[in-house]
């Protein structure tokens, strides 16, 4: 399989992920960008929406977008920032971290049930692949952007 091979079945993987997502948490009134906030707050802690938006490709009005909806909902609070006088961090509410985890052990189950017959080592080597590659982008966009 050639490289371009893969990146085409990973969007169609993302696409596929997406709705699945959204299907297995419809109740919750929260889009794959907002859980995705979620999600890396839980993962890699308080965070400023610019940081939020560096990390994750998107825009700092598009982020802020997203925080302000997760803010009205209480799942997120603002933190005054040590290192920033104006950009404060966003953290998980109590709230917003037991919905977080709640929907990752969902996943966990309904992962667990749709078994698709691949084994352990080969998910362990689609891991390593799917790293370096992501590493590699990453620095070639980089690399791009420094050359602005």
């Amino acid at each position: 399989m050639k490289p371009q091979s893969l990146f085409a079945e990973n969007r169609l993987l993302f696409q596929a992920l997406k709705q699945w997502g959204d299907a297995l948490h419809e109740g919750l009134g929260l889009t794959a960008a907002t859980r995705g906030i979620l999600d890396a707050l839980l993962l890699g802690g308080a965070a400023t929406v610019p940081r939020i938006a560096r990390e994750r490709g998107a825009s700092r009005q598009h982020v802020q977008q997203l925080v302000d909806a997760l803010l009205e909902r209480d799942l997120v609070e603002r933190h005054r920032n040590p290192n920033h006088k104006r950009s404060l961090l966003i953290a998980l509410t109590d709230k917003g971290r037991a919905l977080v985890e709640n929907m990752r052990a969902e996943e966990r189950n309904a992962i667990g049930r749709i078994q698709a017959g691949v084994s352990d080592h080969a998910i362990e080597e689609a891991e390593l692949v799917l790293a370096a590659w992501r590493t590699a982008l990453r620095r070639d966009t980089d690399a791009r952007a420094s050359r602005l």
